[in-house]
């Protein structure tokens, strides 16, 4: 397979349709940054199915389509075609030449096309499937990959290695059988809750069936025992209807009576009344006026007693102004004396205030004088001070440094015995290192003899164990097959037979015949004599359709006894055919040109083979169309398929129906069935032989593999080469420590000579300090002394100030307080002459008040006594009127009592009147009941029953006991599902369904988890096989890229799970022991990658190979060794290589040149290097 050319149109900055031919060799892209060069790589990306938008550098697929420049409109739709070659038909499709194509419209819509023709993304995948061609496999390398690559980032290491050992295919297999596991798992979750359910379901429906049987017995019971209740119920309703009826007649009659009694007493009661009525409005009339005057009686003692409480109230109001205003006159003299004195005495304290203020102003001015004098002797100190600091920091500096030096030399002192003794000891670990490294390394030969032997052992047997497992599928695949066969075989065996037992399709004479012993049941019919080929059955149907349902009987008699049976029995009428009339008959029929025989294609005992040629004697089956034309009236042709017949005057024919040609030859294909059926179960039976010695022979070829002791021998030697390794890698970090002592030894001995010159001088300098420090000490103790004198006479000064400024505020305040009692006092005597003027006004409205008060009260007293006169003649006259009215009611209430009684007679009549229809009614209902509920429960009619005799001689009440009984049991039993029964049985017949269905699912589970270990079991042996060519390959291109003394490897992380483990790099120059390969310069990771990458190739190299901007992190030198291997890998594999770097350019045999005359759009300059050579 070769990459042969891109087309690129309106994808990012390709505007314009732009075509890139790959030929064998390397192809270079280059041109300036945000050319476009990495978009050319995103195209190949995007065509062959990147699915991640940030590995296309875009925020969203609208961003893939050029979006338009200042001059050009925006595209609608970016195109990408990839065109291959497929003349090793390394692509799995008959196509010599395959263009993929991808497009996306900016409204959204996007297509896959293979040759153009419309295809899905799987379709894509699967094309590339296993060919190193894919969004992320080892064809397509960025600068960032590299990095990826070293961190292992997404497990790629892995990725790629699967991808050489082409074990994608297993993994999609497996993936795919994981789904069906897990959809398997899941539908036989959801049967096992399924069948949970239905078992729990089924036990409620089964005991709602028993329950359904139970109450449909006492139901029948029960109806019994009702009809019989109703019949004897029935005699007892007649007898009470009639005595209720002469009772209700009797009581009506005496009810007549009374109601004309009264009505006449009611007349005359009528007529009290309304007297009554007269005397009682005038009795309310006169009860009324009293009241009246009694309300105003009420009102004139209330005024009376008001103008009392009021009199009282004014007079006790004059007493109480009178005494404020006796005692106000005295309080008025008492303030104003108060007032004087306070006057008095603020005027004293205000002279004693300025005295002090004139005192305090002299001693402030003293007090300022002394704080200046000492705020001098402190600056004075506080200088003499600082200078002693910085000479006492300085002499303490010096006295550190020279502390530090004593001890660096005493440390160094130290450090060189250390070292020294460290070197004697080291140089014996070497030694003894030596002598390991050597021993383990024999060791270590020794165990890969050993398993170079077990894996040629173990190659032997594995192929031996493939080629039985192939033989064993193919016999498996060929017992399914022969398996279905036989299955379809004895289903079609047992449908025959079942329609020959039952004769299905023939008329009911000829059944009854066949089944009937008074008959010679051995005579067979036509249908089941003749055997014809499959091809040929529904030809020869239609020809003998008239006769298949004929028996055939040696002579006219056994025909006339079975017409004779048919007759007797009225089963209708059979036909026969009698063998004796027909064996003298020739039939010399002239065969047509491009005929076939009729008796040809048929089997017939020999017995019935003379009447075979009476049928067909003259039948033959054109193989073409000239045949039926050809052929003479005195023959009829037929055509094979059975579409017509011609006759000799006669042409019938047209569609062919499904179940034709099936009823010819029963009897005989049931036989023909039975043989091949046995022949078919004896190659069954003959296959699963094979498949058993076949399986046994890859158990015993299994048990040869020793893949546990290779296993262990692997084990065993990645052991070792980690020991062999840590080893030497100590021996030589010992080594390299070893010389790194002795530098470090002459390095010591240096500084401790620098260290001894240091102490010296500071020995010095640490005199002269002291002596310098002695002289600020003396100079201190004096500026101290004067500044405590000036501190004395401050502190004098200051007392004497503050007595006396603490004296003068609080005289100040002293008078501030006297001012506040004088205003206070002003103005309460203010309020004081207020009050006893607004006094003196009310005591004169007050005595203006009582004088009109008493005259009020002595008024309402006279009215008082006038009314008290006039109430008791009023109620002498209202006592004599209410008498005569309470005599009158009393005579009323007699009358009305007599006439209730009667009254009450009538009601109890009514009453009883009211029962007697109640019970009559009562009685009907009771029928209309009884009616009802027979007809509800039973479906009976009352009318049906009623002139029936009774079935018992049980009373009433034993009848109504028993029913009640029985209709107590019944909703004890409750309600009850009617079709419980029903459900039971078809809820069971499903159980059983499902449960059939879980055991096929249990076997599909079983078949899916074998089809899974198989193909990881060859997708693990397939990876460890490529990962150790690979490994090899790695150690053989790291060198050639660095040098022989390099060395690197690639080792499992996980040796004992192949499916999972995850794949590290060990790398190490010359001369540098990592302990990470991501510790290695950018040049030396981008190396190692690219060893990786190469190692891969040389196992499955893919098409192509794009690498876009690898060499930049390498050197000149570095980029030549970069560029050979390229060189070398370009016989195999097609390069595109996108660079800045020129050396790389000069190693191209074709470059295309990506430029933007044009601001926004990409266009591209090729030059083919081959021309000029």
């Amino acid at each position: 397979m070769k990459l042969k050319q891109l087309e690129i149109k309106g994808f990012k900055s390709f505007a314009d349709k732009t075509i890139l031919n790959f030929d064998e060799g390397i192809t270079g892209i280059i041109g300036p940054n945000g050319c476009g060069k990495s978009n050319i790589i995103d195209s190949i990306r995007w065509v062959i199915g990147e699915q991640k938008i940030s590995q296309l550098r875009s925020e969203n697929l609208e961003a893939l389509v050029f979006n338009g420049s200042k001059t050009r409109s925006a595209s609608g739709l970016a195109e990408v075609s990839l065109t291959f070659e497929n003349t090793k038909n390394l692509l799995p499709t008959e196509f010599n030449e395959v263009t993929v194509t991808r497009r996306f419209f900016k409204n959204g819509e996007s297509e896959y096309r293979l040759n153009d023709v419309a295809c899905r993304l799987k379709d894509i995948h699967n094309l590339f499937l296993d060919t190193g061609v894919s969004n992320d496999s080892y064809a397509i390398i960025e600068l960032g990959m590299v990095d990826d690559i070293i961190r292992d980032k997404d497990n790629s290491r892995r990725r790629m290695l699967e991808q050489a050992a082409g074990i994608t295919i297993y993994k999609t297999r497996k993936k795919e059988a994981k789904q069906k596991l897990d959809a398997t798992e899941g539908d036989l979750n959801r049967i096992e809750d399924l069948l949970f359910e239905i078992q729990n379901q089924l036990k409620v429906v089964e005991s709602q069936a028993k329950k359904a049987e139970k109450y449909h017995e006492i139901k029948k019971e029960y109806k019994l025992v009702s009809i019989e209740l109703a019949k004897a119920a029935l005699e007892g309703f007649n007898l009470t209807y009639k005595d209720l009826n002469k009772q209700q007649e009797d009581e009506t009659d005496k009810k007549h009576a009374l109601d004309a009694e009264i009505a006449t007493g009611e007349a005359a009661l009528e007529k009290d009344r309304v007297d009554f009525l007269e005397q009682e409005k005038a009795l309310q009339e006169q009860q009324h006026n009293f009241n009246e005057l009694v309300q105003q009686l009420r009102t004139k003692e209330n005024e009376k007693n008001l103008a009392s409480q009021s009199l009282h109230y004014l007079k006790e109001k004059d007493a109480s102004l009178k005494e404020f205003l006796e005692r106000a006159t005295g309080q008025l003299k008492n303030i104003e004396d108060s007032i004087q004195y306070t006057q008095l005495q603020y005027q004293q304290e205000e002279e004693a205030l300025q005295q002090l203020k004139e005192k305090l102003d002299v001693t402030r001015t003293e007090t300022d004088a002394k704080r200046t004098l000492l705020d001098e002797k402190r600056s004075s100190t506080d200088k003499v001070r600082s200078a002693h600091l910085q000479t006492q920091r300085r002499q303490f500096d010096a006295e550190k440094k020279l502390a530090v030096a004593e001890t660096s030399i005493h440390n160094l002192q130290r450090s060189i015995a250390q070292v020294e003794q460290e070197q004697q000891n080291r140089s014996y670990q070497v030694q003894q290192l030596e002598t390991e490294v050597a021993a383990k390394a024999q060791d270590l030969e020794e165990r890969q003899q050993t398993l170079q032997q077990l894996k040629e052992q173990h190659e032997l047997t594995r192929q031996q164990i493939l080629q039985s497992q192939s033989e064993l599928e193919s016999l498996r695949a060929k017992l399914t097959e022969e398996n279905r066969k036989y299955d379809a075989k004895r289903n079609e065996h047992d449908l025959l037979k079942s329609l020959v037992d039952s004769m299905e399709g023939y008329p009911e004479s000829v059944k009854f015949l066949h089944n009937n012993g008074q008959w010679n049941s051995k005579a067979p019919i036509l249908s089941d004599i003749i055997y014809v080929q499959q091809e040929y059955r529904t030809a020869l149907e239609n020809v003998l359709t008239p006769y298949l349902n004929y028996y055939i009987v040696n002579n006219l008699q056994e025909g006339l006894q079975a017409v004779e049976l048919l007759d007797k029995n009225k089963k209708g009428k059979a036909n026969f055919l009698l063998l004796d009339k027909i064996a003298n008959i020739n039939i010399n029929a002239q065969q047509p040109e491009h005929t076939i025989k009729a008796m040809d294609v048929i089997e017939v005992d020999e017995q019935y083979k003379k009447l075979a040629e009476y049928l067909l004697g003259n039948v033959f089956i054109a193989e073409n169309e000239d045949a039926v034309n050809n052929a003479g009236d005195d023959v009829v042709v037929l055509e094979r398929s059975g579409k017509y017949v011609k006759g000799e005057y006669t042409l019938s024919g047209g569609s062919v129906g499904l179940f034709e040609g099936k009823r010819i030859g029963r009897a005989k294909n049931l036989e023909k069935m039975r043989e091949e059926i046995a022949a078919q179960e004896k190659i069954v039976n003959e296959l699963k032989t094979a498949i058993q010695q076949k399986h046994n022979e890859v158990i015993g070829y299994n048990e040869q593999l020793k893949e546990n002791l290779i296993k262990q021998t692997e084990n065993e030697i990645n052991q070792l080469t980690n020991n062999l390794f840590a080893a030497r890698n100590k021996m030589e970090n010992l080594q390299n420590t070893q010389q790194n002592a002795a530098n470090q030894l002459d390095d010591m001995q240096g500084r401790l000579e620098g260290e001894q010159d240091i102490v010296e001088k500071l020995r010095e300098e640490f005199i002269l300090l002291n002596e310098e420090l002695n002289a600020t000490t003396t100079a201190i103790k004096e500026a101290e002394e004067a500044y405590k004198i000036a501190e004395q006479e401050y502190r004098a000064v200051s007392g004497v100030f503050n007595e006396t400024n603490l004296a003068f505020t609080r005289l100040q305040s002293k008078l501030g307080a006297l001012q506040q009692e004088v205003n206070y006092k002003q103005n309460q005597l203010k309020e004081l002459h207020t009050q006893i003027e607004q006094n003196k006004t009310q005591l004169e409205e007050v005595s203006g008040q009582i004088t009109e008060s008493a005259e009020t009260l002595a008024s309402t007293e006279e009215t008082v006594h006038t009314l008290l006169r006039t109430k008791e003649v009023e109620e002498k006259k209202l006592n004599e009127a209410d008498a005569a009215y309470y005599h009158q009611r009393n005579a009323l209430q007699e009358k009305e009592s007599s006439l209730r009684h009667i009254t009450k007679s009538r009601e109890i009549i009514d009453q009883l009147l009211t029962e007697i229809k109640d019970k009559l009614s009562e009685l009907k209902l009771n029928l209309a009941g009884m009616r009802e509920r027979l007809h509800v429960e039973f479906k009976i009619d009352l009318d049906d029953i009623l002139d029936e005799p009774r079935t018992s001689d049980s009373s009433t009440e034993e009848l109504q006991a028993s029913s009640d009984r029985m209709r107590k049991r019944l909703e004890n039993i409750g309600e009850v599902n009617p079709t419980a029964i029903e459900a039971f049985v078809e809820m069971k017949k499903r159980y059983e369904f499902i449960l059939e269905q879980k055991q096929d699912l249990v076997s599909a589970k079983e078949s899916l988890l074998q089809t899974i270990e198989e193909v990881e079991a060859t997708a693990n042996q397939q990876f460890r096989d490529t990962f150790d060519k690979v490994r090899e390959n790695f150690q053989r291109v790291f060198k050639a890229l660095f040098t022989e003394e390099d060395t690197a490897d690639l080792i499992l992380e996980n040796p004992d799970n192949l499916a999972e483990t995850g794949v590290d790099v060990v790398a190490k120059p010359k001369g540098k022991r990592p302990s990470s390969i991501t510790q290695l310069s950018g040049g030396e990771k981008t190396l190692t990658a690219t060893a990786l990458l190469f190692a891969i190739y040389l196992i499955k190299p893919a098409p192509f190979c794009i690498l876009d901007e690898v060499d930049a992190p390498l050197d000149d030198a570095n980029v030549g060794k970069f560029t050979n291997m390229i060189q070398q890998f370009s016989d195999n594999s097609q390069f595109i290589i996108v660079t800045h770097n020129k050396t790389t350019m000069s190693t191209v045999d074709v470059i295309y040149g990506v430029t933007m005359q044009e601001p926004g759009v990409s266009k591209l300059v090729p030059v083919d290097f081959r021309s000029l050579n």
